[in-house]
């Protein structure tokens, strides 16, 4: 007979219980009772962002906490839930600052023209999705006058197979498709719900909605299999957009959600008008290049353009376009999760207590949070800020090193009794290796234009890192050109724009077409100067006053 313990798990003010199987780890447990909990690495052991603390009973030490896990947390009790397998009952406690509190970026700009009434619509109202891989942004439009009635944003909750889209396609073929698919098409179903409840309409007053999304986003949305994702030749199931109705979309988990009891009595209200309401999934260019970059092209206006721009959108994955209507070179750079807090030692997303800004002087660190709260981490422009601050005043030197005060220790952004915050030779290295596949991806999707830098009228920076970016110190430690400098524009979330705009203009698709017609794919991966140029860009240029 399998053998079964409890968990009482304590979550800022609610206590949860979750059953584990002797052979499940407790992130395994409470992923499969729907309780979500960051886990970057995708329960590998590796990240320390599943930490719990052990509040009552008795739970084995790890490898892994050995590794990730310093002498003082383990002390105190703390465990990593992936590797945690419990041998009798026990009560933990979930860290206390929320993903859920994450800031989304739900701005941005050029989504619609000035007469809205011209698309082709009347009354009615309009939701667009971004539907990223970390976080999901809403946004509904009124039809007549393009008004922004009412926003909403969350995080990606398949955030607990891992942080970037590798994890989850590897998720995915391990045989938790079903799973994926099921809790982001709950997550979305809520976050469409939630959004009509704001903004006071009736359901049946939507016309329509529209989703961007990555290829694999999109993937696991449909339960599309992603073992075709990941390997060469590195062929989506499908790329092509998808039309579908509500119904079509949510209805197979109806009754499963109804009798989960998640959904109030109004929202399954709701849901029963919007059945046959119709859903768009924007097509995408390849496995690499999906529809949240056809969006960004297309609201940045690349097919009416005679002069050449760059878009860049800076991710867990890092993706960058070149050209206007004539040609439009496209490709994907494996950044990882770094710009957002990921595989960071202290990392954290956007949320309250999230380091954001930092200056050094005369060795005196000064540091600005999210929302102005007590550091709790670093998210992932505090970490470029760091850096660059770091390199000028030489407390790190061009090729990443730490100076030896700070080698083994780290470098101390803050040092409260109850937390302790610390950027460590590590964290240093995964940025490293973040902005050297952006600034080589930059260069080789140039030379393979065959233009230079002074030949670029436009830089669109796209997403939500992009928009709060330092630009100076983004040169200063090479992630961007300095041949770019007064050509950025941050254009804030143009997938969530794109969204939008495809839902309530009825030539959006056709241009979206033209934009994918256009487009030429770089794989960086069959590309040996690729290798060259991310080497070249590993370290940082030299020191330089901001």
């Amino acid at each position: 007979m399998e053998i079964k313990h409890y968990i009482m798990v304590k979550k800022n003010q609610n206590i949860l219980m979750v059953e584990c199987s002797e052979q499940e780890s407790i992130l395994e447990a409470m992923i499969r009772q729907g309780v979500t909990y960051h886990s970057d690495c995708g329960g590998r052991g590796t990240c320390g962002k599943c930490k719990v603390k052990l509040m009552e009973g008795e739970l084995e030490m790890s490898t892994s906490d050995y590794k990730v896990l310093s002498e003082d947390e383990l002390k105190s009790g703390l465990r990593l839930a992936c590797k945690a397998y419990p041998r009798d009952n026990i009560t933990i406690a979930l860290n206390t600052f929320e993903e859920a509190a994450m800031k989304v970026l739900t701005e941005s700009s050029g989504e619609l023209p000035s007469n809205p009434s011209s698309l082709g619509y009347g009354s009615g109202y309009y939701i667009g999705i971004d539907l990223g891989t970390t976080t999901l942004a809403y946004r509904l439009v009124e039809g007549r006058t393009g008004e922004v009635v009412a926003t909403h944003s969350g995080v990606n909750p398949q955030r607990v197979y891992g942080a970037d889209v590798i994890s989850r396609m590897k998720a995915s073929v391990d045989g938790n498709g079903d799973k994926l698919r099921d809790i982001i098409r709950d997550s979305l179903r809520t976050g469409i719900l939630q959004l009509i409840r704001e903004a006071e309409i009736e359901a049946s007053m939507v016309r329509h909605i529209a989703i961007a999304g990555n290829t694999t986003m999109v993937h696991l949305l449909m339960g599309y299999p992603c073992e075709t994702l990941g390997s060469y030749p590195f062929t989506p199931v499908n790329s092509n957009r998808i039309d579908l109705t509500y119904q079509e979309l949510f209805e197979a988990d109806h009754s499963r959600v109804q009798q989960s009891g998640t959904l109030s009595s109004g929202e399954i209200t709701a849901s029963e008008k919007l059945r046959t309401l119709p859903i768009s999934v924007l097509p995408g260019i390849s496995t690499f290049v999906g529809g949240d970059i056809v969006a960004g092209l297309g609201i940045c206006g690349f097919d009416l353009a005679d002069e050449i721009c760059l878009l860049i959108d800076l991710g867990t994955n890092g993706e960058l376009a070149l050209g206007n209507k004539d040609k439009i070179l496209v490709t994907s750079t494996a950044a990882g999760p770094a710009f957002e807090g990921g595989n960071i030692s202290c990392g954290l997303g956007s949320v309250p207590g999230a380091i954001s800004q930092v200056t050094i002087e005369d060795d005196v660190v000064h540091l600005k949070t999210i929302a102005d709260k007590a550091p709790l981490g670093i998210c992932g422009t505090g970490v470029v800020e760091l850096c660059a601050e770091l390199l000028r005043t030489g407390a790190m030197d061009e090729t990443g090193l730490l100076r030896e005060e700070f080698f083994h220790k780290g470098y101390a952004l803050s040092q409260e009794d109850q937390l302790r915050v610390i950027f460590t030779q590590k964290d240093i290295r995964e940025l490293q290796l973040a902005k050297a596949a952006i600034s080589a991806g930059i260069e080789l999707v140039m030379r393979r234009y065959g233009i230079s830098y002074h030949q670029l009228s436009k830089v669109y920076l796209a997403g939500g890192f992009g928009f709060v970016l330092d630009i100076d110190k983004a040169i200063a430690i090479g992630l961007l050109p300095g041949e770019l400098k007064n050509k950025v524009f941050t254009i804030g979330n143009s997938s969530l724009a794109g969204a939008v705009r495809f839902s309530m203009d009825t030539n959006f698709a056709e241009r979206l077409d033209y934009i994918i017609g256009s487009a030429e794919e770089v794989h960086l991966s069959n590309e040996a100067e690729f290798q060259n140029l991310y080497l070249e860009q590993i370290n940082f240029p030299a020191r330089a006053e901001l």
